[in-house]
């Protein structure tokens, strides 16, 4: 991303973008019963409502997002709540010091391979990954119209490589506002 993209961001959380998404990703919710462990790195964390969720659980959390703005409104909430997250804001696209090693990393909505490939190695041993992206789909669904923005079936699962797979879905889901999405779901474990 460019000082370009993360202007483009701000302006969008700045007019209230997902205001009103404080609730967690219902991937979160559903597949929360085998998360395990301390330490938690949310990436590409928007408003934080993931990375809230998760120090609401007794995670020490990590949360990473280009916009500054949405972190500042990820941090009002997290004070609020007094609840404590180590948040930073970075372009992930570009190299960034993190010390992990981490029991559970969230990459949701936020499609780069070469990350998710790399990020990998910051998981602690017995340590999972949930990843959730847009999958291309000729169905009419929500999000991204770009397609550099979705993936292709099967290259999450590609990306983990290495990883045990214990949980993976492609397909449509309805979203909780009724709409319709095209997802690929995959929890992976480190051996």
């Amino acid at each position: 991303m460019s000082e370009e993209d993360r202007r483009r961001w701000n302006d969008r959380y700045r007019a209230g973008a997902y205001q009103f998404r404080e609730h967690p990703s219902a991937i979160l919710l559903d597949w929360q019963d085998a998360l395990t462990g301390h330490s938690a790195l949310d990436l590409a964390c928007g408003r934080g409502r993931n990375a809230i969720h998760l120090a609401t659980l007794g995670f020490d959390v990590d949360a990473i997002d280009i916009s500054d703005i949405a972190i500042q409104q990820a941090t009002q909430r997290a004070d609020s709540m007094d609840l404590h997250i180590h948040w930073l804001t970075h372009d992930l696209e570009r190299c960034v010091q993190l010390v992990g090693p981490y029991d559970l990393i969230l990459m949701i909505r936020y499609v780069d391979n070469t990350l998710l490939s790399t990020v990998v190695k910051l998981l602690a041993p017995r340590g999972k990954i949930l990843v959730e992206e847009h999958l291309v789909s000729n169905e009419a669904v929500i999000g991204p119209t770009n397609p550099g923005f979705r993936v292709q079936p099967g290259s999450v699962q590609r990306a983990l490589c290495g990883l045990e797979i214990e949980r993976e879905f492609e397909g449509l889901i309805e979203e909780p506002d009724g709409t319709r999405a095209a997802l690929v779901r995959v929890l992976a474990q480190k051996a």
